[in-house]
């Protein structure tokens, strides 16, 4: 079995909600820092754990447990770490903040939490708590546990995981296992279930589309765990059935929402779980969902969808599409969007089959019908023959001609007939269009904008899977199959350099994606709390490579 052993800047060390109790608002998140070993824990005064070490080879280096050598680190509870060290240990804050000694205990305060590092002999606890008194009490409490068996728990965990089958891929299998478990919240505030995060750092709270990527992924493993990743988005919707792109604890903290995929997460679930009574539970909601849709996302009433777009934002007018920054939104006008409109003609479908599964052949008809409608539109107003694609259209009536990766959606939803198919797929194939090292670049290569910031030429894996699950639907079976190895063996690549999977990659495959720009350039050393680079152990991204993993495309 071989478990991830690369350390690197930006992976996360956290306690898991599929461990126990853990802090959405009161977060003890930690990332690894350059230099073997120091983990720093987010705050305004973020307060550094370092454990200096020569080790040569790690033998696993997880979200919750790091072993090498004579030296354990293993998350023990949401507030503490233990483990063995050998040389020296210390911790201090990033302003500085004094340090306490009291015999073998240091002490120190900052941003209302007091952290207390308890040694005893080559044994230490790491404690983060309210007062100082308290800090200490716990790391006195907690320093005699079995650290190593506590190390096997959490490594056990893995080991139970179904193995991988694909050769090659072990350790980056194991460690997007391990991206999913460190991104739960155990259920808070008004949501009664676990939740998913895109990642505990800097992102924190639970996002829409998100969360459904990672239920896909994780029924393989959790069904259960999958359903309430689903759940926790369901139980923040509006009475309208508007359901908000961002939640915190139930709070809704935003006005707009994101791509139209919670049926298609509800039905990969169902088929891999059986659930009833869940889609039961789901079906409903989900259709107030996509009735919002129809009555708040279609303005000109031409049956195509169209995102909420913020036109005074040059840096990202459109994040209710997900594709914040893409020169599809440059224009000023209101889009006729093609991904809108592809989403919503395939969660429709999903949820005709959902409610077939269900019995209620009514509604089941209804949501064929309104997806059978809108594949008609997408297939009359947004195909551009000169281009061979499709592309968004502008209000004013005409196509905008910007050649993105949304434009290959028609194959995910099966919108397009063969002949268009076909052009698609020669579109993929031209070195001059899509045909990059690292597939698929989110536009066209012979843009004008085509280059390295998020949607203005780099690779998501959202749409990696998207694209090859429609050539598998096509028939283009080969060629999914090659997409999907090339994804794979790049994102490999930078695992094996870096110790991290990431929210997107340089589509040249030259650039180590911190070092792409984020909506503007990025310092010369990476740093979130600067300015976000690529998000590091990014759960989606996590999600994807197991379902690429598993042939499930």
């Amino acid at each position: 079995m071989n478990f991830p052993d690369y350390y690197g800047y930006g992976q996360l060390f956290a306690f898991s909600g599929i461990d126990g109790e853990n802090s959405h608002d009161e977060d003890f998140v930690g990332m690894l820092m350059p230099g073997k070993i120091s983990i720093r824990f987010d705050a305004p005064d973020a307060v550094t754990l370092s454990v200096p070490c020569e080790i040569e080879k790690f033998d696993a280096v997880f979200s919750d447990v790091i072993t090498g050598g004579e030296v354990k680190i293993v998350f023990y509870d949401k507030n503490t770490v233990l483990g063995f060290f050998v040389n020296e240990i210390s911790i201090f804050s990033e302003k500085n903040a004094p340090v306490k000694a009291t015999g073998n205990a240091r002490i120190l305060s900052a941003d209302g939490f007091c952290y207390c590092l308890l040694t005893s002999g080559r044994r230490f606890a790491f404690c983060r708590e309210k007062s100082e008194e308290t800090a200490l009490a716990a790391s006195e409490e907690k320093i005699n546990a079995d650290i190593d068996v506590i190390c096997e728990k959490r490594l056990d965990y893995y080991r139970k995981m179904p193995a991988c089958e694909y050769p090659g891929f072990e350790k980056l299998y194991y460690k997007c296992l391990s991206i999913n478990k460190v991104n739960v919240y155990s259920p808070q505030g008004g949501i009664n279930c676990r939740s998913t995060t895109p990642d505990r750092l800097p992102h924190r709270h639970i996002w829409l589309w998100d969360s459904m990527f990672h239920a896909m992924a994780i029924a393989d493993y959790d069904a259960a765990l999958a359903k309430d990743s689903i759940r926790a988005v369901l139980q923040c919707q509006r009475e309208d059935g508007f359901i908000p792109h961002m939640i915190k604890s139930r709070e809704n903290i935003s006005d707009i929402t994101q791509p139209q995929v919670i049926a298609l997460a509800a039905l990969s679930v169902y088929k891999k779980d059986g659930d009833k009574s869940f889609l039961a539970y789901s079906a409903d909601k989900i259709a107030a969902f996509l009735l919002w849709f129809t009555e708040n996302r279609d303005l000109n009433k031409n049956g195509l969808y169209e995102w909420k777009t913020d036109f005074a934002n040059t840096r990202c007018r459109c994040d209710e599409s997900g594709m914040d920054n893409s020169p599809r939104f440059d224009t000023t006008e209101t889009l006729d969007a093609i991904d809108c409109s592809c989403f919503m003609a395939n969660d429709c479908r999903c949820l005709a089959e959902i409610y077939s599964i269900l019995g209620e052949s009514e509604k089941s008809e209804e949501f064929r019908q309104l997806a059978d409608e809108t594949a008609e539109k997408i297939n009359s107003l947004l195909w551009d023959e000169n281009a061979g694609a499709y592309t968004d259209r502008e209000f004013s009536g005409g196509l905008n001609g910007a050649l993105t990766c949304s434009s290959f959606l028609p194959l995910f939803a099966g919108i397009c007939d063969e002949e268009r198919a076909g052009k698609l797929v020669s579109l993929l194939l031209d070195k001059d269009k899509f045909a990059s090292e690292m597939p698929v670049p989110s536009i066209a290569r012979d843009n004008e904008f085509y280059g390295a910031d998020m949607w203005r030429g780099c690779t998501w894996l959202n749409y990696n899977y998207f694209i090859i699950s429609g050539l598998k639907r096509y028939g283009y079976t080969e060629l999914a199959g090659s997409l999907a190895r090339t994804t794979l063996e790049k994102v490999n690549k930078w695992f094996e350099l870096t110790g991290n999977v990431f929210e997107f990659y340089d589509a040249e495959d030259k650039t180590a994606p911190w070092h792409l720009n984020r909506k503007g350039p990025q310092p010369e050393v990476p740093d979130y709390r600067k300015k976000y680079h690529a998000i590091t152990d990014y759960n989606w991204s996590a999600s994807f490579v197991l379902m690429l993993l598993r042939g499930e495309y």
